[in-house]
């Protein structure tokens, strides 16, 4: 049977050059850059690590590209996702490699640059749900006892850059099961927003005791609740379908806004007025207090 390594993917002589194709399962087995990653390794500071890393190529494991490498230059899918465990206690490290090559859809396994962590490539069955396979994932990794903490979310980007690594005991599953696992987001309905009023003045009322989060379910954000931290909720804007666009903080009761593609400013905080104004009454505030008049706020 042939390997599922056995791929075309896109390579690079370094983190800003131009693509070509390459066979990925070369790629693995290429020791011509060892002593540069050991001497990486031999290094105390990550700056210095980092300095070094630069001279290294890499490849775009999910993707083949061109002419550069970046989401929107994406051509084609590899088929592959991978996952990145950085920073791992050197006590767990034989213990989680363990882990990871007993989990039947990993095909390959090794050491990163920095040797402090694993990187490793899975095949998964919808390349157009690429994301949602990784929320998956990191779900499946989280529930074999591998924390959160140690998983690098920004590898969920499809294009993302792995630099080249060495590991002479690197694990290798060349009938590898496919990932068709997915991750969906789950579905609130929508539901009528109901005062439950306090005060006299209309818009204290609604920053007080407004359902706020009905309001931006019912406008198309989603909730995303594997993202939770604490007190902040974490929410994707309308039109994305995964991703994290802004959290909302239920003791502040703020909206925070890190996308500059929704109807909210980027890197602003929004109150539950705020939030209602814009997207149930096109930001007229006149409009915005007879709405939340007749819905019964501002009415002791």
């Amino acid at each position: 049977m042939e390997s599922i390594l056995n791929k075309t993917i896109s390579k690079y002589n370094n983190y800003a050059g131009v693509a070509f194709n390459c066979n990925l399962l070369d790629y693995l087995n290429d020791e011509s850059f060892k002593d540069q990653v050991l001497e990486i390794r031999s290094k105390a500071t990550k700056d210095e690590r980092d300095l070094l890393k630069a001279y290294l190529p890499g490849i775009t494991p999910s993707a083949i590209c061109s002419p550069t490498r970046s989401a929107k230059n994406v051509i084609a899918h590899t088929g592959l996702i991978c996952f990145d465990l950085d920073k791992l206690p050197p006590e767990k490290m034989n213990e989680i490699f363990k882990t990871i090559t007993n989990m039947p859809f990993v095909a390959y396994c090794g050491l990163s640059v920095s040797g402090t962590g694993y990187w490793g490539i899975i095949p998964i069955s919808n390349k157009g749900k690429h994301g949602q396979h990784f929320e998956a994932m990191r779900l499946y990794f989280q529930s074999c006892g591998i924390d959160s903490p140690y998983f690098d979310n920004a590898v969920k980007d499809v294009s993302r850059f792995r630099y080249q690594s060495f590991d002479k005991s690197a694990y290798f599953n060349h009938n590898a099961n496919v990932f068709s696992y997915i991750y969906e987001p789950p579905v609130m309905p929508k539901k009528a927003y109901y005062a439950n009023s306090t005060e006299k003045n209309v818009f204290d009322d609604f920053n007080l005791n407004g359902d706020v989060e009905t309001v931006l379910l019912n406008n198309g954000w989603t909730y995303q609740p594997a993202y939770d931290k604490g007190t902040r909720k974490r929410y994707t804007r309308p039109g994305k379908e995964s991703g994290i666009s802004a959290d909302y903080c239920t003791e502040r009761r703020i909206l925070y806004v890190f996308t500059d593609a929704s109807k909210f400013e980027a890197s602003k905080g929004f109150n539950p007025v705020n939030i209602f104004c814009e997207l149930e009454c096109i930001n007229d505030w006149k409009l915005c207090a007879k709405k939340l008049r007749d819905l019964g706020y501002g009415k002791k």
